[in-house]
């Protein structure tokens, strides 16, 4: 390629440890916080793939709501509703990951075009954009909610290269969720892994070209590839 390709990142998980708001739910509920904070994120997932297949859509802040109160009901826990507003705005500022900051500034001084590019609603975005401080290393972000629409759709994919102004090949996904890459490539897209998990990758497909652990290795191991 004569310019590096574009880079778009998720945010939840890759960006921003959204289980790490267990430590907000320890205030609440000690013994059983990170438990309910896993759960909150499955089926705060969950939500987004089933109203994906219904061709239904609910914005990202209505679906983490409801996931939260799945969570405390299938804990057999409850919380009051200001204590839940306040998790809902802990949301919005979630902790950054160590390496993010390194690994962004060293790909911004490689020349590379990066925006986020996530399944947050527009009001979440615009939050954590400030409150991680990352609006320093991106042109812009962009949310599934322009489309009304979750990943891993096509749509979502082929909507991100648009605002890129690039064709779709042109563009690679970094994300640490397997479902998020397996569908980026699906729709013809670039993805590299950021394995932040050690854990396995979904079987539903193979990983792709680029795993990494960190944002740091990424720059590494994209500027290997340039040359």
């Amino acid at each position: 390629m004569s310019a590096p390709e574009a880079l778009a990142f998720d945010m939840y998980g890759t960006l921003v440890d959204p289980i790490r708001i267990w430590k907000r739910l320890e205030q609440y509920l000690p013994d059983e916080a990170l438990h309910i904070a896993e759960v909150w994120r499955q089926k705060q997932l969950e939500y987004t793939f089933r109203l994906t297949v219904m061709e239904k859509y609910e914005d990202f802040e209505q679906v983490t709501r409801k996931a939260l109160d799945y969570a405390l009901a299938a804990a057999g826990r409850e919380l009051e509703a200001d204590q839940k507003d306040a998790l809902m705005d802990q949301y919005n500022d979630l902790e950054r990951f160590a390496d993010v900051e390194e690994g962004l500034r060293r790909l911004k001084e490689g020349g590379y075009q990066m925006v986020v590019f996530s399944n947050g609603a527009p009001r979440m975005l615009e939050a954590l954009m400030d409150g991680a401080e990352l609006r320093p290393y991106f042109e812009e972000y962009v949310s599934v909610d322009e489309v009304r629409v979750y990943k891993p759709s096509p749509k979502v994919y082929q909507h991100v290269a648009e605002r890129l102004g690039r064709p779709i090949r042109e563009v690679r996904l970094v994300s640490s969720n397997p479902f998020d890459d397996i569908g980026a490539e699906a729709a013809g897209m670039w993805a590299a892994w950021v394995d932040r998990s050690g854990g396995l990758f979904d079987t539903l497909g193979s990983p792709p070209e680029i795993v990494v652990g960190t944002l740091t290795e990424l720059a590494d191991a994209l500027e290997v590839r340039r040359g």
